[in-house]
This record gives C-alpha cells, sequence and structure tokens, in this order.
C-alpha cells in the first residue's frame, strides 16, 4: 500500500486496513485523522523526530527505546499510516497478549541480549527516576527468576506480566475513543505495580 498522503481514505484503502491490522473501519478512520494533524506537511509519512515530539514520548524516559523499537519493526526511517497502524495495533485490546509482552520486553531489554539481568534491571528502575535499589531488583528475581539464573528471560517476564491484570489492562488503548489512555501509566508502575492501584 502506498503512503497515503489523502485527505481521506477510500473504500478500498480501508478494506485493505482492515485486513491486515485489527483495526475497524471507526478506528481506522480516527487513526487517520490523528495522522494527518502529526504529518503537518503531507507528506504520507511521519519521521522518527515527529514521532518522538509526540508529548506520550516526550515525557517517557524510555522513548528512545520506543524509537528503536519502531526502527526495528519498520526497517524504515518514514512511517507511512500502514506502519503507524501496525505499531498502535500492538496496544489494541484485539491484538494478541503475546505481542504487548515481547514489546515490553523488548524495550526493557538494553544489552539486546534477550535477558532482564540486575544491571539492567537496575538501569531500568533509575531510568525511571528511581534510586535502582537492590532490594527491589532482588525480590523481582527471586519471585520469577525461573531456576535462578540471575535474570529474566521472556518466559519468566511472561509470567511476570500475567501476575497482575492490571498490567495488560493498562497496556491496552481504546481507540475507539482516542488515543490517550484513560489514565496515564508510566513504564515504573508496569514493571512494579505494586506501586500503584486501580481507579486512581
Amino acid at each position: 500500500m502506498g503512503s497515503l498522503s489523502s485527505t481521506m481514505l477510500c473504500e478500498e484503502e480501508i478494506e485493505e486496513l482492515k485486513n491486515i491490522t485489527v483495526f475497524d473501519e471507526r478506528e481506522i478512520e480516527h487513526l487517520y485523522e490523528r495522522f494527518q494533524f502529526l504529518d503537518r506537511e503531507s507528506r504520507g509519512y511521519l519521521t522518527y523526530n515527529e514521532l518522538n515530539n509526540i508529548p506520550e514520548f516526550q515525557s517517557n524516559p524510555f522513548s528512545h527505546l520506543i524509537m528503536k523499537s519502531i526502527e526495528k519493526m519498520t526497517d524504515y526511517e518514514k512511517m507511512t499510516f500502514p506502519h503507524f497502524l501496525e505499531f498502535l495495533g500492538i496496544f489494541s485490546e484485539k491484538a494478541s497478549k503475546k505481542k504487548r509482552v515481547r514489546y515490553l520486553f523488548d524495550i526493557f531489554d538494553l544489552n539486546g541480549d534477550g535477558r532482564l539481568c540486575r544491571n539492567v534491571l537496575i538501569r531500568v528502575n533509575k531510568m525511571m527516576g528511581q534510586d535502582g535499589k537492590m532490594e527491589e531488583v532482588e525480590n523481582l528475581l527471586n519471585i520469577y527468576d525461573e531456576g535462578g539464573k540471575g535474570y529474566l528471560d521472556i518466559s519468566d517476564f511472561t509470567k511476570f506480566y500475567e501476575s497482575d491484570p492490571l498490567i495488560d489492562k493498562n497496556m491496552i488503548i481504546d481507540f475507539s475513543k482516542n488515543l490517550k489512555q484513560r489514565r496515564q501509566v508510566g513504564f515504573m508502575q508496569v514493571l512494579w505495580p505494586s506501586t500503584y492501584k486501580d481507579g486512581e
């Protein structure tokens, strides 16, 4: 599919996007409006700089890691609307939970070796404005590190993710309304869910 630089999507384009994404017609139209708003020069694509200017990214300590994950997904320097939908589809309730687990794990995998070791968990904790207490990291490893390896692999992280329904609940965005969650949840709350309560 092309870059979709027109002001409106035709029925054929919408049908194709419905077939290759998790979104329905209403959601696609809404997200296309948001895409056009971000694409201020009407080029039909977004650069990583434009994506990084989105308030949700600017306030996120993991913005550069999010950008890297997008780059891995698309292999392009320019994000077209179909790629935009592919990325946002991770956070749809209609998408597989496994995709959200893998996405978060890859974000936290600072060394890119498929392991969340003590040093990585401490760095992640500090990046989120915490003091990186070893006690918190050890507690996380004691509970979820199967076999005492000294790190969390994707299997361990999946068990952690599934240990609290609120983690996945707060990763899901209702795209039928808008692109923002009903309340903003930071990565610290995702990694250590005991630091927040539902409804706050």
